[in-house]
């Protein structure tokens, strides 16, 4: 076969792959390269080579950041093998890592912990994409180096330092739903010994209709008569929904920098951010004899049968969420010692939600649930390098966290501020002190043993329940000690090939509110379970990383990963049938297996492709808890959740001026065979294609246009999605 006709055929096997959401335009400069010479350090906390840590990581730079012109970090992450991306625009907590949500992935910012204490998310909206140096994604245990969280991987993100008397960007973007961006980052050197940087952006958008409503319909006939849309059961209607899903944030962030001489340096950062989601507009299909829409009563529907519409279902919540970030880091390179310290609290967390409204205009009384947490961190490592064969790490970590949730009556439901008192009030405290060492031990030119070890004190804070005329009692402390041991070997077979095998222990409890919070009559009554337990993970993982040439790197793994006191949501029931409370409980077991390929290939100095893909699957076991929902024993089971096939891929075109880059990306469906699809509340799969057409107005002027779903795919992730999304913006860069 002809050399043309295989580059014809590897670029069509690299066509397209990944969503850029909101409207997000493509800027393609230069895809990012799965480069194995590149240095990364989030692997083992030493600098290393990306062909040698034993381990899978991918990069993604400020350069690919600004190619792609993605506008959260989740977008920037989404090229990632293994990492799913929801495709809901305003969900909270959007990504999973080897089918893990963001509690079970350590999110670091320049070393501050981004999870929140109140439930282990991420916010990734804290942090401005422009700000970003670098992010280094770790995929597989890392606990014995960085503890709880730490399970399906860490993604550390390294914001950027001013490198001249200054320097910065300024983005505006414009796109569909009326979504608004608006970014100024900058950075200076004032002299030798000091700098710093300043930066504040704007995002808004009106957003769309996802959220919708369903009724299952029983005999009879209603007061109003409607031609509903019905879904694959023949018994559910969707009868209207609560709007569009309106969003802004703002970030403010500073940082100051003295340089006491060469190696060492002082660092304080400021980060504040504020964000706002709440749902407008309610529609209902269901009209009088006038015309009017009904969003209370009941409705004969088009087959003869009868649902019942309640005004509180075209409801939701108005969220705001406001955090401060502050961090101190002392950094020696000379010396390899490395001090911080960090403190975050939400100053605001929570939803206000109505008291049985009764219209749809209703502005009356309404509940305010507020959970603002803190957290304290102290860190301190150093490496000693070239102790013979050696390099060894030794490190130490104190950790404090703290949640209260304080529920308010209301005058006003849209108003946070209308408090007419508090009646009930939970709350709770951990404290974690953990030592690890590393010894990274060069065994002869071709194998290379990392060891690990972790020593974990993590302790339940005793916790505090109150609640107006019912209860006021506390919950007893607990104390857990837990070793995180991790083993990996890197065989270096030749100049272009690394294998590599490891295996790591990983200890993570439950997020806070778990452990300490009440949810209330609008949740099912959810209790507390200050007994939970850790969960406890075991991964196994062999890889191969090589360079086919010097325009071609491939890489592959398999793992396996088992997890026990496997922490599951559960509803408890009476001997009469009714369900009493729900509780989380550490319940069954779990175990996961996957495999994941990347391949990135530059055919010449214009055109460049890369294509990754990962398969992963988890099936849970459990035994009979009489009197609740998990009522039969089970082993095996597929967790559905999970989807089974992520595949991404992408071709550039770059020159001076123009760039263009087309993107797919297919992902599998993440619900049992034999659950409906294409219709509201499934998890479809979905293939979407997006395009992104650049061009340089100036030096340092882009014009930047995109589509995010150019063939209009319709598809639905629990909620309906946006459709086909336009984008264009300006960015300037000094």
């Amino acid at each position: 076969m002809s050399k043309l006709t295989n580059k014809g055929l590897l670029m069509t096997a690299l066509i397209c792959g990944n969503v850029l959401w909101g409207g997000t335009a493509v800027h393609a400069e230069e895809i990012g390269e799965y480069d194995l010479d590149t240095m990364v350090v989030t692997a083992t906390r030493t600098m290393k080579q990306l062909q040698e840590v034993p381990a899978s990581v991918s990069v993604v730079t400020a350069k690919d950041i600004e190619a792609r012109n993605v506008t959260t970090i989740q977008e920037a992450l989404q090229y990632v093998p293994g990492l799913y991306m929801n495709q809901m625009k305003a969900q909270d907590d959007q990504i999973m890592l080897r089918g893990m949500d963001t509690p079970n992935i350590l999110v670091l910012v320049d070393g501050v912990q981004l999870n929140s204490a109140y439930k282990g998310a991420v916010n990734f909206d804290q942090i401005p994409v422009e700000s970003i140096e670098r992010i280094e994604v770790l995929r597989g245990a890392a606990s014995s180096i960085y503890g709880g969280r730490a399970v399906a991987g860490v993604i550390n993100i390294t914001t950027k330092e001013a490198t001249g008397k200054l320097n910065g960007d300024v983005v505006l973007s414009y796109g569909s739903n009326n979504t608004w961006k608006k970014s100024v980052q900058a950075r200076a050197k004032v002299n030798d010994k000091w700098s710093f940087g300043v930066g504040y952006e704007n995002s808004s958008s009106d957003g769309y209709r996802g959220f919708y409503r369903t009724a299952k319909a029983s005999s009879g006939t209603g007061m109003y008569n409607a031609n509903l849309p019905v879904l694959s059961d023949g018994k559910t209607y969707v009868y209207g929904g609560r709007g569009e899903k309106q969003w802004k944030t703002e970030n403010y962030n500073f940082n100051v920098k003295y340089n006491f001489n060469d190696s060492q340096s002082l660092k304080y950062a400021f980060n504040r951010s504020e964000s706002e989601k709440k749902y407008v507009n309610p529609f209902s299909y269901v009209k009088d004899a006038a015309g009017n829409p009904v969003y209370n009563g009941t409705v004969t529907t088009q087959n003869g049968n009868k649902i019942t519409l309640k005004t509180s279902s075209f409801f939701g919540y108005d969220n705001i969420d406001i955090r401060n970030i502050h961090s101190l880091t002392y950094n020696d390179e000379k010396n390899n010692l490395n001090a911080s310290f960090s403190y975050a609290k939400d100053q605001i967390s929570g939803f206000t939600s109505p008291n049985s409204p009764t219209d749809i205009n209703y502005t009356g009384p309404g509940d305010l649930s507020d959970h603002p947490g803190e957290l304290y961190s102290l860190n301190i490592e150093k490496a000693w390098e070239n102790v013979g064969n050696h390099t060894i790490l030794v490190g130490g970590n104190y950790k404090q966290e703290e949640m209260v949730q304080h529920r308010f009556n209301l005058s006003k439901w849209h108003d946070r501020d209308s408090k007419l008192n508090e009646y009930a009030t939970d709350s709770g405290k951990v404290k974690n002190a953990a030592l690890f060492v590393q010894d990274e031990y060069k065994m002869n030119d071709k194998v290379t043993m990392y060891a690990g070890l972790r020593y974990d004190n993590y302790k339940k804070g005793d916790g505090h329940f109150w609640k107006a005329g019912a209860y006021d009692t506390t919950s007893q402390g607990e104390s857990y000690n837990e070793l995180s041991p991790k083993l990996a070997f890197d065989f270096k077979a030749d100049e272009n090939t690394n294998y590599y095998v490891s295996y790591g222990h990983s200890f993570n409890p439950g997020p806070m509110y778990q452990i300490y919070r009440y949810g209330g009559s609008g949740m099912g009554q959810v209790i507390p379970n200050p007994e939970l337990d850790p969960e406890t993970s075991d991964t196994f993982e062999v890889g191969m990383k090589q360079k086919l040439s010097d325009n071609t790197n491939f890489g592959i793994n398999l793992y396996r990963i088992e997890t026990k006191d496997k922490i599951a949501y559960t509803s408890f029931y009476n001997a009469a049938g009714d369900c009493t409370h729900k509780q989380y409980i550490n319940y069954n077991e779990e175990k996961r297996r996957g495999v994941e390929f990347e391949l990135n290939h530059k055919f010449d100095s214009n055109w460049s492709a890369y294509l990754n893909y990962a398969w992963q699957t988890g099936k849970t076991s459990g035994a009979v808890i009489p009197g609740t929902n998990k009522n039969q024993a089970y082993s095996g089971v597929a967790d559905y959740t999970v989807p089974k096939h992520l595949f991404h891929s992408g071709i550039e075109y770059n020159n001076d001026k123009l760039n263009v880059l087309l993107d797919c990306q297919y992902v599998s469906e993440r619900m049992s065979p034999d659950s409906a699809t294409g219709e509201y509340g499934a998890e479809d799969a979905f293939f979407i294609v997006n395009t992104g057409i650049n061009y340089k107005l100036a030096k340092d002027v882009t014009l930047q246009f995109g589509i995010t779903n150019l063939l209009d795919k319709e598809f639905y992730c629990s909620e309906a999605t946006a459709g086909r999304t336009y984008n264009v913006g300006l960015r300037y860069s000094f």
